[in-house]
């Protein structure tokens, strides 16, 4: 008992004699105001454009406030929806793969829509400002669109001054056509303009071709290259596989995107139509391979079904 109140009294003795701090009596007087940091004055900066352009002229309520793509509400969300990101909008050439294209701002729509209207209904950007000739986007506009344009231009680079990795996206089917066998004039007729294939029962073969394209790669460096044919829009797993011809020159015909602008068709498979009667619907899927990501099918089981139809043919 007496050695318990000794070591009672040393802890009372000790917790008295520290010292108690209150946080709230602190004046401000050991601020160092010399700091010399300058936000923002490299106007090129990426953390500029989005503080200057961004977010006073483009982030507004009801567009790319999170609405519509690219969000400019965060320096993350602005930036990681621009860069090597695809394009939702397109020319009718469909000349654009990327809202910024790192190093190429003729290649980048986001500089595109500064400057033109870019399919003749869409408007110039910033929309806000395009109706109201008093909008102080003019008072600074060539200086902004500059800015971007150097950005770009000098590579894309993000608030830290690292440079955007190139992406390596899987290949992308873009169309087929099809022939009558040994024939390249006139591509036999779908249903509709994305439509199922109407392949006449007196025919004995047909030529397929396809469009297929890669980011990085052409489309006759792609490997693997095989095809699949099934009467079962659900049953590829036990079909064979069937060799695609790979040319080196390709054909031009109108792809699966436009009406207007044309694909270039480097694959062809030769399907003998014998075995197939009047009512039979032939499904098709190509496989492809770049040179880092695996076999890529064409389509797909989550492709839209417009776009599984359109790879398919019907015996009439």
């Amino acid at each position: 008992m007496r050695y318990f109140s000794v070591i009672l009294i040393i802890m009372l003795v000790f917790f008295s004699c520290k010292e108690e701090i209150n946080p709230f009596d602190f004046n401000g007087s050991d601020i160092n105001l010399d700091n010399d940091t300058l936000y923002f004055l490299e106007p090129t900066d990426f953390s500029a454009l989005h503080n200057n352009i961004f977010i006073p002229t483009c982030a507004n309520s009801g567009c790319h406030d999170g609405t519509f793509e690219p969000d400019f509400r965060t320096i993350e969300s602005s930036y990681n929806s621009l860069v090597y990101q695809p394009v939702i909008k397109n020319d009718i050439n469909n000349s654009f793969s990327y809202r910024v294209e790192p190093g190429n701002s003729s290649k980048s729509v986001l500089y595109h829509r500064l400057i033109v209207d870019i399919d003749g209904i869409s408007g110039i950007m910033p929309l806000s400002a395009e109706y109201n000739p008093e909008h102080y986007w003019y008072d600074n506009e060539e200086e902004y669109i500059n800015n971007i344009k150097d950005w770009i231009d000098n590579g894309a680079k993000d608030i830290f001054g690292n440079s955007p990795q190139s992406p390596n996206d899987i290949p992308l089917g873009r169309g087929m056509v099809v022939f009558a066998g040994g024939q390249l004039n006139n591509p036999i007729n779908r249903n509709s303009q994305n439509g199922t294939v109407l392949i006449s029962n007196n025919l004995d073969s047909v030529d397929l071709w396809f469009s297929i394209t890669d980011d990085l790669l052409s489309s006759n460096q792609l490997s693997y290259n095989k095809i699949k044919i099934s009467n079962s829009l659900h049953n590829f797993i036990n079909i064979s596989e069937s060799d695609l011809v790979v040319l080196n020159n390709p054909i031009s015909e109108v792809g699966f995107f436009s009406t207007v602008s044309l694909e270039s068709f480097f694959h062809k498979f030769t399907l003998d139509l014998a075995s197939y009667n009047i009512g039979d619907i032939i499904y098709v899927k190509v496989y492809v391979k770049d040179n880092v990501n695996p076999i890529t099918e064409i389509p797909n089981n989550g492709s839209p079904f417009s776009f599984i139809q359109y790879f398919s043919l019907t015996i009439i």
